[in-house]
């Protein structure tokens, strides 16, 4: 199916198990328009749509929940923007949604790949299970923020709440 021209919801669209974003589109627009823009994908993140990214789901590094129910979704991809001759470089990988509730915050690896280096909180986001006819097991968020530590990622150019794009997450049944 061409997704270029598909008007669905993507929380309408049936989904492999993992996490479909479209980041923050006025930067990814922006990036597409500068001279040297320059975006990659790879390690399990492929372009899907007008816009999005998927992540592959990660079963090994996902977790159940504790007693608390608290959960962590992992998904597996690296993607790269960078432009201004060197002076731009956003790395969004490995993605994680850590759930606890109804609240996530989707943490990234080390934008510098540093060994053992903590995750990074880049998005807040309020969670809602969307139905299905299949039965399979989606969320989407609507209400996606940018983190103070996301601030930093992308060089101040957006404040701490700064709206970012929906999210789904598609789980194995």
């Amino acid at each position: 199916m061409d997704t270029s021209t598909d008007t669905t919801s993507p929380a309408q669209r049936r989904l492999a198990p993992g996490l479909r974003w479209g980041i923050k589109g006025s930067f990814v627009d922006y990036v597409r328009r500068m001279p040297d823009g320059k975006g990659s994908v790879g390690e399990g993140a492929t372009p899907v749509g007008t816009g999005d990214l998927f992540y592959e789901y990660d079963a090994a590094a996902s977790s159940a929940g504790d007693d608390a129910g608290r959960q962590v979704w992992a998904f597996r991809g690296d993607v790269r923007f960078s432009g201004h001759f060197g002076m731009l470089f956003v790395r969004i990988a490995h993605p994680w949604v850590e759930v606890d509730g109804s609240r996530a915050v989707l943490t990234i690896e080390d934008p510098q790949a540093r060994e053992g280096a903590p995750r990074v909180p880049l998005v807040t986001a309020r969670l809602e299970r969307i139905a299905t006819d299949d039965g399979s097991v989606v969320w989407g968020a609507d209400d996606v923020a940018l983190t103070a530590d996301g601030v930093t990622l992308f060089n101040d150019v957006y404040a701490e709440g700064e709206p970012f794009d929906p999210l789904v997450v598609q789980l194995p049944s």
